[in-house]
């Protein structure tokens, strides 16, 4: 059998240090730093960034309030076919029966 440690294709002679090699990743370092460079001092072609105007956040809550209250009171053009109370009471209409003996689904209100 033949010695593993030795193969046709060894090379007899050590290498030497990579020179090339690192040669071209020392270049490669330093072109990257010196784009990083120039990107950085370049100005800004894209022209300024306008900001736009922020909202009061009160006032936008307060118009979100709005709304929902005006989907909840049924008003139209909120999308709302009737209001709330209105809904209940035609839903709590149809399923009452004769066989219901608790309050369903809250005790119905007292007149005054």
């Amino acid at each position: 059998m033949s010695d593993p440690n030795t193969s046709p294709t060894a090379d007899p002679q050590p290498r030497g240090f990579p020179f090339i090699t690192a040669g071209v990743s020392l270049l490669t370092l330093f072109v990257f730093l010196g784009l990083v460079l120039l990107a950085y001092r370049s100005p800004n072609y894209l022209g300024e960034v306008k900001a736009e105007p922020t909202p009061d956040p009160a006032a936008k809550r307060e118009d979100i309030r709005a709304r929902n209250q005006a989907v909840l009171d049924g008003a139209p053009g909120s999308g709302a076919k009737m209001s709330v109370g209105a809904a209940t009471a035609e839903l709590l209409g149809k399923l009452r029966t004769e066989k219901d003996r608790l309050p369903f689904p809250i005790p119905e209100p007292t007149a005054p």
